[in-house]
């Protein structure tokens, strides 16, 4: 089994989660709404002082814009995975949505819900859209957006939709905006002009709910390497190039400081191969 991201600009992310250590992971980012299929071990998610478990073959609808504590168990058969379909907000504020019936009364999922019976139907749907879109190569866009789409009329049929949110607070503006750009490194002035502020404005902002730009870009920084550690089989020393650290040692010191256990526990401590030999992540 490999770790793999499929990204398709406007539409989506299709990825392979694999991890080989029952890890702790406190204060994670939510940044799309997911749809998340165990495949094997068990997810126990940490929210508003409640804890949610997911068992093998058990669907978690996890909608955007919240932080979430994570932790991904083990199974006799081995390491923990899961199937993940995250949705751009563009699709999901596309206004030919509505002609397929996304309005009340279904019920709109704030944070997080579990999908206790999932019809057959649906998860062999999402199983066979999952795999498509990740391994076939050249799959066309619209068939893409075609097929997640899919997806949503069928939590539509068991009376879920999501709740679309937009950034309130200006640390979930500045996140957003870092986010989406993560191959760019933003200077605090640049941050400030997109949110059309200047820099001491920003600082007094961010200050008055408790955050500091410097932390904000560290943490969204060590968010996507975990991420590439969790859904791709790329070297550990390319994942640190991708953001932004040209000395692994440096990176790892920094992973550790912020989720509390080496870039390596991800893969079992197993020795990292070659970004040539191992997983990727794609963009159509």
């Amino acid at each position: 089994m490999v770790r793999k991201i499929k990204v398709t600009p406007g539409i989506g992310t299709i990825s392979l989660l694999i991890q080989h250590s029952e890890l702790f992971i406190h204060d994670v980012y939510i940044n799309k709404p997911q749809l998340i299929l165990v495949q094997n071990g068990s997810l126990s998610i940490n929210y508003q002082e409640q804890q949610v478990t997911l068992q093998s073959g058990e669907m978690l609808v996890l909608n955007s814009g919240q932080t979430l504590s994570l932790t991904h168990h083990l199974s006799d058969n081995g390491p923990f995975s899961c199937a993940i379909m995250a949705w751009d907000h563009q699709l999901l504020t596309d206004a030919g949505l509505h002609a397929f019936g996304f309005s009340p009364p279904l019920i709109s999922v704030e944070n997080l819900q579990v999908i206790p019976h999932i019809p057959g139907a649906f998860k062999q749907s999402f199983t066979d859209t999952h795999s498509a879109i990740l391994w076939h190569h050249g799959l066309p866009a619209p068939i893409t957006r075609h097929r997640m789409i899919e997806q949503l009329l069928w939590l539509s049929q068991l009376g879920v939709r999501y709740s679309l949110r937009h950034p309130e607070t200006v640390t979930e503006q500045v996140r957003e905006l870092l986010i989406n750009n993560l191959h760019k490194s933003f200077t605090a002035a640049e941050v400030a002009e997109n949110l059309m502020m200047n820099e001491v404005m920003l600082r007094r902002r961010l200050a008055a709910e408790n955050c500091v730009l410097r932390n904000l870009m560290i943490d969204v920084r060590m968010t996507h390497a975990l991420r590439l550690l969790q859904c791709t089989d790329l070297a550990i020393s390319h994942i640190a190039h991708q953001v932004g650290y040209e000395s692994g040692s440096r990176f790892a010191e920094r992973f550790r400081k912020r989720f509390g256990f080496a870039p390596t526990a991800i893969r079992g401590h197993l020795r990292p191969l070659s970004a040539q030999t191992q997983g990727t992540t794609e963009e159509l």
